[in-house]
């Protein structure tokens, strides 16, 4: 197909372009990638589950691994790191104050540097890179995706990378220097696209492999014909809320979570036996 004013013959363009722009969300998962548009998925429930248990086991691991550091930090430095990571009110002093804040980032660097180290960060660049293509170009090829940004602007991220500040440092700083709190909300807030971005290029993404990709590119070739198909017609708010996959991730987490506890609970009885 030609275009005027073209000197070059472009690629013949596949049969769902032009379109509408379409809003695309979507999310790393263990087996691949998952797409969306409210109306349409490209993945399966128990994938989304399994997505949600793994985020959740994920963090767990990289907690257990900050909270045994911390827990040395305590022993060498003589603060009560244990009542302040269970969550036991004690006397903020200054010092101890500003602990809490350095245990509130390692904990969460901790659990950035795990994604970072786990496939879900090939996938999730994988993903971002897709959706990145379509939204420029309509239509998906190897060369076009590979030569997309890993890091978007709509991804969940930012927004968290918003609060992030509020939970980290403004409460703890609350203690000691109350004025200082919402200038941290402010400037948390503000910069949160920023900072975002730079979460998502150097912890929550990293260059895909070649089968990371090819699973990014089959699920945005998916959506697209799927879209097609079911192009105007209606649906309600909780079709879309559940056909973007967040329920489902939801419930992994919840099913994780039980798990864990069940496992915790029943420990000192697995043992007991077993000795």
């Amino acid at each position: 197909m030609a275009y005027p004013g073209d000197k070059v013959r472009r690629p013949e363009i596949p049969s769902y372009w032009p379109r509408q722009p379409m809003r695309i969300s979507g999310s790393a998962m263990p087996t691949g990638v998952h797409l969306s548009n409210g109306t349409v998925r490209t993945s399966a429930n128990w994938e989304l589950v399994l997505t949600g248990m793994t985020i959740l086991l994920l963090a767990g691991t990289s907690a257990a691994f900050s909270y045994l550091a911390i827990w040395l930090l305590g022993l060498t430095a003589h603060i009560p790191t244990v009542p302040m990571l269970l969550g036991i009110p004690v006397p903020l002093p200054r010092d101890i104050a500003l602990w809490q804040i350095a245990i509130n980032l390692l904990t969460f660097v901790g659990f950035l540097v795990a994604l970072h180290l786990s496939p879900l960060a090939g996938y999730h660049a994988a993903e971002h890179m897709t959706v990145t293509c379509i939204e420029r170009f309509g239509w998906l090829d190897v060369d076009r995706v590979k030569d997309m940004p890993r890091a978007h602007p709509r991804c969940g991220t930012s927004l968290l990378a918003g609060f992030l500040p509020i939970f980290l440092i403004a409460i703890p700083i609350w203690s000691i220097f109350p004025p200082l709190t919402p200038i941290i909300i402010v400037l948390g807030w503000s910069f949160r696209d920023r900072t975002g971005w730079f979460i998502q290029q150097y912890f929550t993404t990293k260059p895909p492999s070649s089968r990371q990709l090819q699973a990014g590119i089959r699920a945005g070739e998916r959506l697209l014909a799927q879209a097609d198909r079911v192009e105007g017609v209606p649906t309600s708010p909780g079709h879309r809320f559940w056909q973007r996959g967040i329920p489902q991730m939801i419930a992994g987490v919840i099913l994780a979570m039980s798990i864990l506890h069940y496992v915790f609970a029943n420990l000192h009885v697995w043992l007991d036996h077993g000795l």
